[in-house]
C-alpha cells in the first residue's frame, strides 16, 4: 500500500470524527439551549405560583386581622368561614396535592370547637413580661397553576390578650404619685398620659414604668413646685431587685408637661440607665387601648348602661359592655320605658318603686315600700303617702345558655329591708336584720328607740342615705356644725355580698344555680332615677360641672368653663344636674332655689335634728345614687369569683374577701367597675355621717382589709387656686384613687389589688379634697396582688389589651 493511500485514510477518519464532534457539540449546545427553555419555563410558572401564594396568604391575612380587629375572641366558624375557597385569581386554584383545600386556617380548638386560649409569657414588645391568653392561629396557602405547577407556603401568629388587673396601677390620663409617707404598691406601672413623680418621703417603683407622656419631676399635677414638702427620693428599678434613684432633674423634660425636653440626658437614662424600666413615648412607650375604644367607644362605655338598638349600631360595643357581660343585671329608671327599650331587656314589665296600695304588684310577700308620714315629722318636708322611692327596677338574669330571664320578683321577696341604725352615741337598740336573706335592699326601718321588725307600716321604712363630705363641699374648712349640703346627700341600694353568692349557689331563692358562670360571677347595677337633662333624657352622669371656680374662696359656682370642669370632655359647661327635680307638695327647702351646693338649713333656722331628718327622711331631689356592698367578708364571695360593676358611684364598707386576721383565707377573685370606688371601714354609721357630716374626727375608722382589682373614675387636675392646700387641683394621686370619709388617723387601711383608672368620674365629681373635713389619711397598707399574674386567678370578665403578632413565615418544598 502507497504512502498516499495510507494518509488519505487517516484523512478520511480524521475528518469523520471532527464531523462526530461537531455534531455532538451541535446537539449538545441544543439540548443545553432546549434544557435552559425548559428551566427558564419551569422557573417562571415557579415563580408565578410564588406570587399567587404570597398574594393569597396576605389576603388570609387581612381577613384574619379584620376579623381580629372587629373581635379578639371569634368562634371556631367565623374563622373557618375565612378559609375555604381562596380570593379569584386567573388562572389559580388553591389546592393540595391531595385535592384538598389550599386556603386553610388551623387553631388549637377548645370542646366546642372556638379558639382555645393558653397561658404563656409574652417575649416582646410593649406587654414583655405579662403572662398572657395567646391563641396561635397557622395558615397555609398552597396555589397551583394550569400546568400543575404549585408553591406552599405558611405564616403563623398568635392573638394575645393581656389582663389589664396584670397592671398594678394602670391610667388612661395623668398619673400622679407624690405620698407623704413612704408608698410602694408594686406591679407594672402605666399611663397613656403623663406621669408625676414626687414623694414626701420615699416612692419605690419596682417594676417596669411607662407613659406615653412625659415624666415630670419638677411639679404635681396642680403645678405646686415639689422643691417644697416633696424632696423625697423617687427609687426606680434599673433590674429586678436593683434600683436608681431618679433626681428632681432628671424627667424626661425639665419642668411642667409642655417645657422643653430634658435632652440628651433623658434618652441615656432610660434606654441606658435603668436598661427601659421607665421609658415614655419617646423612648418606646406605646397607647395601650381596650378593644371597646377600637370599637369607636369610650373605656367609661364599659360600665355604662347601651343606648336603644345598640344591638344593631353597635354590636361590638355592646358585646364590650358589662351590661351584656352580667350573670345578673339591677336597673333602675324613672319610667318603665326606659328600661323596656335597652337592648336584650327582658319584655316582662319592671316594677314600680311606689306605694303598693296604690300600684300593686302580684306576687309581691315582702316589706311594704317607704312611704312619707307627712309635714307633722320631724324634718319632713313631703305630703303624707308620697312615695320614698319612685321609679322602676328591673332585675334580669343571664343563664348559662346565654338567655335573659327576668328575676326581679324572686330577689324583692328576699327581702328588701335592712335593720335600725344603732345610735352613735349610745349603740342602741342592737337590732337584728329584718330580711336576712335579703341580696338587695332599698330602704331600711327608722329610727326608733325599739327594734321594728316585722313591722308593716310604710312609714316605718325610710330610704337608705349617707352623707358624702367629699360631694358635699366645694372646699375643704367647713364650719364643724354647718348643716349637710345638698350635694353630699347619697341615696343608695345596699348589695349583701354573702346572700347575693347563696343566691348563685342555690342556698336561697331558685334561680340564682343557674345564671352565668364564666369563671365566675358578674353583678351589674345601673340607677338612673332623677337623672334627667334639658331634653329629658338619660344620660348617666351628674350634670353638674361648675366645681373648681378658681377665683371664690369658697369655691362658689360661677357659670363658667374653668379648668377642671369638662368632665365629659363635650367641650360645655354642663348645669341641668344644678336643677332640683321636686315632688308635688314638697316645701322649703326643698324647693326650686335648692342647688347641689347649698344646705338643707340656709337661713340657720331650724334645729341639727331638723336639719339631719331632712336629709334623710325625704325623697332625693338631685341626681345622688349609688351602690354601697355589705358583708363581703372572710370567704362570703362566690368561687372561684365575682365581679361588680355599677355605672354609679360604689361605697364599701367592712372587710372584702378578707377578714380581720388578713388575707390569708380562702378567698374568691374579685373586682369593683363604678364611677368611683370609697372604702368604708367596719366602724363606719350612716348616721354619724350626718351628726358629724364636716368634722371627721366625729366619724372615727377602724383598721379594715379589702381585696379586690378595681377599675374606676378620678377627677380631672387644675392650676391650684391661691390659699388653697397644696394638693388641691391634683386628682389626689395614686394613693388617694381609692376615697375616703373617715378619720383614719392611727388605724390601717389594708389594700390588696390592681388599680385601673379608665375614665374621669361623672357622678362622682367632687374635687378632691384633704384633710380638714373629709378624712384623715390612714397607715396604708396598700399591695399589688400577684395572684393576677397568673390568668387563671383573675376576676370574672376581666378586661382585656389585645396585641396581633406574626410569629413565621416559610415556603414548603415537598418533593416531586
Amino acid at each position: 500500500m502507497s504512502t498516499r493511500h495510507t494518509d488519505s485514510g487517516i484523512a478520511l477518519v480524521s475528518a469523520l470524527m471532527v464531523l462526530l464532534l461537531l455534531s455532538s457539540l451541535i446537539v449538545g449546545f441544543t439540548a443545553l439551549a432546549m434544557s435552559d427553555a425548559r428551566v427558564r419555563s419551569i422557573d417562571q410558572a415557579r415563580t408565578q405560583a410564588f406570587y399567587a401564594a404570597h398574594a393569597g396568604l396576605e389576603q388570609l391575612t387581612a381577613d384574619l386581622g379584620d376579623l381580629f380587629a372587629a373581635n379578639y375572641a371569634p368562634s371556631g366558624e367565623v374563622v373557618d368561614a375565612l378559609a375555604g375557597a381562596g380570593p379569584v385569581l386567573a388562572g389559580v386554584e388553591w389546592l393540595e396535592p391531595d385535592e384538598s383545600s389550599g386556603y386553610t386556617v388551623t387553631f388549637p380548638r377548645d370542646a366546642e370547637g372556638n379558639p382555645l386560649a393558653e397561658a404563656r409569657t409574652v417575649a416582646s414588645g410593649p406587654y414583655q413580661g405579662f403572662m398572657g391568653l395567646a391563641t396561635p392561629y397557622r395558615m397555609q396557602v398552597t396555589a397551583r397553576l394550569a400546568n400543575r405547577s404549585e408553591v406552599t407556603l405558611t405564616r403563623t401568629l398568635q392573638t394575645v390578650g393581656i389582663p389589664v388587673f396584670q397592671f398594678g396601677m394602670f391610667d388612661e390620663n395623668n398619673l400622679s404619685f407624690f405620698a407623704g409617707p413612704t408608698f410602694n404598691f408594686g406591679g407594672r406601672v402605666h399611663t397613656n398620659a403623663n406621669l408625676f413623680l414626687a414623694s414626701g418621703s420615699t416612692l419605690t417603683l419596682a417594676d417596669r414604668v411607662t407613659t406615653v407622656g412625659e415624666v415630670i419631676r419638677t411639679e404635681l399635677s396642680n403645678g405646686w413646685d415639689t422643691n417644697t414638702n416633696y424632696t423625697g427620693t423617687v427609687r426606680v428599678m434599673t433590674a429586678p431587685s436593683a434600683f436608681r434613684n431618679l433626681a428632681r432633674n432628671e424627667g424626661s423634660v425639665v419642668g411642667g408637661p409642655a417645657s422643653a425636653q430634658n435632652e440628651p440626658t433623658w434618652t441615656s437614662l432610660a434606654t441606658g440607665v435603668y436598661n427601659n424600666n421607665l421609658v415614655n413615648g419617646r423612648t418606646g412607650a406605646r397607647r395601650l387601648d381596650l378593644p371597646v375604644v377600637s370599637f369607636g367607644a369610650a373605656p367609661i362605655d364599659l360600665i355604662r348602661r347601651p343606648v336603644e338598638n345598640e344591638q344593631a349600631t353597635r354590636p361590638l360595643v355592646l358585646s364590650q359592655r358589662f351590661f351584656a357581660l352580667a350573670s345578673l343585671r339591677i336597673l333602675l329608671s324613672d319610667t318603665a320605658n326606659d328600661l323596656l327599650t335597652l337592648p336584650g331587656v327582658t319584655a316582662v314589665p319592671p316594677v314600680p318603686l311606689g306605694d303598693l296600695a296604690v300600684t300593686p304588684v302580684g306576687g309581691y310577700t315582702a316589706s311594704p315600700f317607704a312611704v312619707s308620714p307627712g309635714p307633722s315629722s320631724t324634718g319632713v318636708r313631703t305630703p303624707a303617702g308620697t312615695p320614698l322611692h319612685g321609679g322602676f327596677l328591673k332585675i334580669d338574669m343571664q343563664d348559662t345558655g346565654g338567655v335573659w330571664r327576668d328575676v326581679t320578683l324572686e330577689i324583692l321577696n328576699l327581702g328588701i329591708a335592712g335593720r335600725q341604725w344603732p345610735s352613735p352615741s349610745t349603740g342602741a337598740p342592737a337590732c337584728a336584720e329584718p330580711a336576712p336573706d335579703a341580696v338587695l335592699r332599698l330602704q331600711r326601718l327608722r329610727d326608733s328607740g325599739s327594734c321594728l321588725n316585722g313591722s308593716a307600716a310604710p312609714t316605718d321604712y325610710w330610704p337608705n342615705v349617707l352623707y358624702d363630705t367629699r360631694e358635699g363641699l366645694m372646699r375643704d374648712g367647713e364650719p364643724d356644725g354647718a348643716p349637710v349640703r345638698f350635694g353630699g346627700i347619697i341615696h343608695y341600694l345596699e348589695l349583701d355580698a354573702r346572700n347575693l353568692s347563696r343566691w348563685f349557689r342555690g342556698e336561697i331563692g331558685t334561680s340564682g344555680a343557674g345564671a352565668m358562670d364564666v369563671t365566675g360571677y358578674v353583678l351589674y347595677f345601673s340607677d338612673r332615677r332623677g337623672n334627667r337633662n334639658a331634653l329629658n333624657a338619660e344620660t348617666g352622669e351628674l350634670g353638674f360641672e361648675d366645681i373648681v371656680n378658681p377665683a371664690a374662696a369658697s369655691g362658689a359656682p360661677n357659670g363658667a368653663r374653668d379648668a377642671g370642669e369638662d368632665l365629659n370632655g363635650n367641650g360645655a359647661l354642663d348645669l341641668y344636674g344644678q336643677t332640683p327635680l321636686l315632688r308635688a307638695g314638697m316645701t322649703a327647702p326643698l324647693d326650686a332655689t335648692a342647688r347641689p351646693w347649698t344646705s338643707v338649713d340656709p337661713a340657720d333656722a331650724i334645729s341639727e335634728t331638723d336639719e339631719i331628718a331632712i336629709a334623710r327622711r325625704n325623697p332625693p331631689i338631685f341626681f345622688r345614687r349609688a351602690l354601697k356592698l355589705v358583708n363581703g367578708d372572710g370567704a362570703a364571695l362566690i368561687m372561684p369569683g365575682l365581679t361588680i360593676a355599677s355605672e354609679n358611684p360604689v361605697y364599701v364598707q367592712g372587710h372584702w374577701n378578707a377578714n380581720t386576721g388578713g388575707f390569708n383565707q380562702t378567698h374568691a377573685a374579685s373586682a369593683i367597675l363604678a364611677d368611683a370606688v370609697t372604702l368604708l371601714s367596719t366602724a363606719w354609721s350612716d348616721r354619724r355621717s350626718f351628726t358629724d357630716p364636716h368634722d371627721q374626727n366625729g366619724r372615727p375608722a377602724a383598721t379594715t382589709w379589702y381585696r379586690f382589682a378595681v377599675i374606676a373614675g378620678k377627677g380631672l387636675s387644675f392650676p391650684r387656686p391661691g390659699g388653697t392646700a397644696q394638693d388641691f387641683g391634683t386628682d389626689g394621686g395614686a394613693h388617694n384613687f381609692l376615697r375616703y370619709l373617715e378619720d383614719w388617723g392611727g388605724q390601717t387601711l389594708n389594700f390588696r389589688g390592681a388599680i385601673a383608672s379608665l375614665f374621669i368620674s361623672r357622678q362622682a365629681v367632687g374635687t378632691y379634697k384633704c384633710c380638714a373635713d373629709v378624712y384623715s389619711p390612714p397607715t396604708r397598707g396598700y399591695n399589688f396582688d400577684t395572684d393576677f399574674l397568673t390568668p387563671a386567678l383573675l376576676p370574672p370578665r376581666t378586661p382585656m389589651f389585645r396585641d396581633v403578632n406574626i410569629t413565621g413565615f416559610a415556603q414548603l418544598l415537598r418533593p416531586r
